[in-house]
């Protein structure tokens, strides 16, 4: 190789070496260039969130250059911070966040926030006010954001106002009371319920009358009862006839069926001052609804008493102080009841206030007491069917009047207790004294269980017995007499209706 040819290729080297590090140099200023960045940016003094209240003044000095500042809320600071000539300051809107430098200048917008405190309209005092509370019940006047300002807000609506409740920020959806409150046609027909005629026809009198006659009524000026109460002891038919009477009422309109609110009445009770009224508020509002195309409605409230306690008993909190007077002003309010009927349910009759049982409120009062025998024989007819799988040669009727026979023996094989009044004397319970339309029913179940357990052991269906039925009044028997040893005498004689709350010692006699 010439001299000349090692001089080109050692240049061809340096020329590659070159270019290399200029590469190297490029890549090493761009990673500085990032670098440069990223420390400017990790330098820039932190901004703060405020809330805009309203633009305060604008104005333009000689040189025609726009100055603009704004009332913000930052925390518990309320101030008047300059806007930067880079916000339109005619689009900051009452309630939007805002962003503020480290000199306290409004330099950036964002959108309204999405979480605050949740509070319930009292009353909307004009376009720019409302008048709201909290769940405690206290009172406080908040400003209506730039999106509230012509929104229909009214009375029991719910919004969402700032950290600070100041400022209404959105109005929120109707709070779901759907768990308070059951809407059902029911099934349940007066053929389904056994061994009480007599009451039955007293409720189709009170109820069925109004809607199946309606111009009967008016020709003679008669208004429908408002309310129907039905009361005694627990277990004997109370709400399958309020759902019943709504199946039944269907028939009154042909093509429209009845509608039944099944109102649980210990959940509305509510802690918090206003809640509970609110909630009758709306149940009512909801039956007017329902009945506003001529609909049967029926608002059937189990364990009334819970509810609707006597005002002043000092049993509980009070809170019936407030609850009791809504619920009147609901039954006898301006706004009318048409085709709406309300059913109240209870075991203790002696608690609810006398202004709701008084006539014009719950005009109609049926006592739904335990079945004697022969109510217990058609209470039974309904669940032992011809259809079930019977021992040889014994009939249903035969059937059922064992089981009658058994249950409502007053010997010792049916003696529950002894107890003792008030005034020394001791009386026997029978199982015939306890004995209500759920024991007959959970009789039959116990029987037609141990059928199936029998036909499951030896693989061949096993037919219903005297035998086996009379194993299930015993145990029920059984179970009942434990029950009520281990009952307060007092409470117990309350609820169940014997003796009026005269009992004071209970004495099991079963081993």
């Amino acid at each position: 190789m010439t001299e000349v040819e090692k001089l080109a290729d050692q240049l061809d080297r340096l020329q590659a070496k070159n270019h290399a590090l200029a590469q190297a140099l490029n890549r090493a200023s761009q990673e500085l260039g990032k670098a440069k960045s990223q420390l400017v940016q990790l330098a820039q003094p932190p901004k703060t969130f405020a809330t805009m209240v309203k633009v305060d003044q604008v104005m333009v000095d000689d040189d025609g250059v726009q100055h603009a500042s704004a009332e913000v809320v930052n925390g518990p600071r309320r101030m008047v911070v300059p806007v930067a000539p880079t916000v339109n300051a005619a689009r900051l809107a009452c309630g939007q966040t805002v962003l503020l430098n480290e000199n306290l200048v409004l330099v950036e917008q964002r959108e309204t926030p999405v979480t605050g405190l949740v509070r319930v309209v009292e009353d909307p005092l004009d376009a720019a006010r409302l008048l709201v509370r909290d769940q405690s019940g206290s009172l406080s006047v908040v400003r209506r954001s730039s999106a509230l300002t012509t929104a229909p807000v009214k009375r029991g609506d719910r919004v969402l106002t700032d950290a600070n409740n100041l400022i209404a920020l959105e109005a929120l959806p109707p709070e779901d009371d759907g768990d308070l409150v059951l809407e059902e046609t029911p099934d349940v027909t007066f053929e389904d319920i056994g061994g009480l005629e007599g009451q039955i026809g007293r409720i189709r009198d009170a109820v069925q009358l109004p809607f199946r006659h309606r111009e009967l009524f008016r020709r003679y000026d008669l208004r429908p009862p408002k309310g129907v109460l039905l009361y005694g002891p627990p277990g004997n038919g109370k709400t399958m006839i309020a759902k019943a009477v709504a199946h039944s009422l269907s028939d009154a309109t042909p093509g429209v069926n009845g509608v039944f609110l099944s109102v649980k009445g210990p959940e509305l009770l509510n802690k918090y001052v206003g809640e509970s009224e609110r909630l009758i508020r709306l149940i009512f509002a909801r039956a007017r609804e329902r009945a506003a195309g001529g609909r049967p409605v029926i608002v059937f409230i189990d364990e009334m008493d819970s509810l609707l306690r006597t005002r002043g008993s000092g049993v509980s909190s009070d809170v019936e102080t407030t609850i009791v007077p809504q619920f009147l002003s609901e039954l006898d309010g301006v706004e009318s009841l048409d085709n709406v009927i309300v059913i109240g349910a209870s075991n203790r009759v002696d608690m609810i206030d006398p202004a709701v049982l008084r006539p014009g409120r719950l005009d109609v009062k049926i006592r739904i007491d335990r079945p004697g025998a022969e109510q217990a024989a058609s209470i039974l007819r309904h669940y032992v069917t011809d259809d079930l799988p019977l021992a040889p040669g014994l009939d249903v009727d035969a059937l059922v009047g064992n089981v009658v026979r058994d249950a409502y023996a007053r010997d010792d094989s049916r003696h529950v207790c002894d107890v003792r009044r008030r005034n020394g004397d001791w009386d026997g319970i029978y199982f015939a004294d306890v004995i209500s339309g759920a024991t007959l029913k959970n009789i039959v179940d116990r029987a037609k269980t141990r059928a199936v357990k029998a036909s499951i052991e030896t693989g061949s269906e096993v037919a219903l017995n005297a035998t086996i039925f009379g194993r299930a009044v015993d145990e029920e028997f059984r179970e009942t007499a434990d029950a009520i040893a281990n009952t307060d005498p007092a409470q117990w004689s309350r609820i169940t209706g014997l003796e009026n709350g005269q009992v004071a010692e209970i004495r099991s006699v079963v081993a």
